[in-house]
C-alpha cells in the first residue's frame, strides 16, 4: 500500500473522530424547560469558571474569534443568567466576567451526561480494546502536536477539561488557559 492512501485514510479517520466526539459525547444541554446551552457555551462557561475573572477580549482569543462575536456570545450567556460581570477594579473601561451558580449546575449536568455515555460505550469494550484506543488517541495527539501546528499561544481547549495536565506543555507549548490572556502582554 502506498503512503498516500494511508495518509488519506488517517486524515479521514481523524476528521471522523473529531466530528463523532462532538456529535456523540458533547451534546448541547437543556433542562426540562428547554433552557440550556450549546456545546460552545458550555466550553466557555467551564473555561471562565476555571480561572475567574476573564474579559470579553479573553473569550475572543480563546475562541479564535472576533471581539464582536465574543461579545454576542457573552450577551447570550448573560440573557440566560449564566454569566454576570463586574467592573474591573484596575481598568474602569473593562468588565470582568463570572459564571453564575446556574451555569455551574448546567456544566455539571453536561459533564455527567458525557461521562455516562462514555462509560457505557467504553465500559462495554474488552480491556485490550480500551487500552488500544487510549494508546492510539495519545499517539495521534503526539503525532499532530509534533508538527508545532500554530504559535506558542495555540489553545486546543483542553484547559476547559484538564488544565493542570495540559498536554500542550509536554510538546513545548505554553498553555494559554493557565493565565488570563489580557494580562499576559509582555
Amino acid at each position: 500500500m502506498t503512503r498516500e492512501p494511508e495518509a488519506r485514510r488517517l486524515a479521514r479517520d481523524l476528521h471522523m473522530i473529531a466530528d463523532l466526539t462532538r456529535r456523540v459525547l458533547e451534546p448541547d444541554v437543556h433542562d426540562s424547560s428547554g433552557e440550556g446551552a450549546s456545546f460552545t457555551q458550555v466550553v466557555i462557561l467551564k473555561w471562565l469558571d476555571a480561572a475567574n475573572p476573564r474579559r470579553a477580549q479573553d473569550v475572543a482569543k480563546y475562541l479564535s474569534s472576533s471581539a464582536p462575536a465574543a461579545t454576542q456570545l457573552i450577551a447570550r450567556l448573560r440573557r440566560k443568567g449564566l454569566v454576570t460581570s463586574r467592573p474591573n477594579p484596575t481598568d474602569g473601561r473593562a468588565e470582568d466576567l463570572y459564571v453564575t451558580p446556574q451555569a455551574r449546575t448546567l456544566v455539571r449536568r453536561h459533564e455527567a451526561l458525557k461521562m455516562r455515555k462514555l462509560a457505557k460505550l467504553y465500559g462495554a469494550l474488552p480491556e485490550t480494546k480500551r487500552r488500544l484506543i487510549a494508546q492510539g488517541l495519545e499517539a495521534a495527539i503526539d503525532l499532530l502536536l509534533g508538527e508545532k501546528p500554530v504559535g506558542a499561544d495555540m489553545c486546543l481547549h483542553c484547559g476547559a477539561y484538564d488544565s493542570p495536565n495540559c498536554v500542550m506543555r509536554s510538546h513545548g507549548f505554553k498553555c494559554p488557559t493557565e493565565t488570563c490572556p489580557s494580562e499576559s502582554k509582555a
